[in-house]
């Protein structure tokens, strides 16, 4: 397995999306409104880039897998 910036981009697409959820939850205890527009936006946005980034980067590294063999 050879190491590339798509594995750095899967690990911060990753954290990205832990972090968007733990900010949802954060947010709403701290605050006492689970009902949020703006939470909502901020949350949709961050767990849209995380998931979007964690799929592309997989896809490139089968990518790269499959040129190397």
């Amino acid at each position: 397995m050879k190491f590339s910036g798509n594995y750095v981009i899967q690990y911060l697409s990753f954290v990205l999306l832990l972090g968007s959820v733990a900010f949802y939850v954060g947010w709403s205890i701290a605050y006492g409104d689970w009902n949020d527009i703006g939470l909502y936006s901020v949350s949709v946005i961050l767990i849209l880039f995380g998931i979007l980034g964690i799929v592309l980067s997989h896809y490139r590294i089968k990518e790269e897998e499959s040129q190397v063999s």
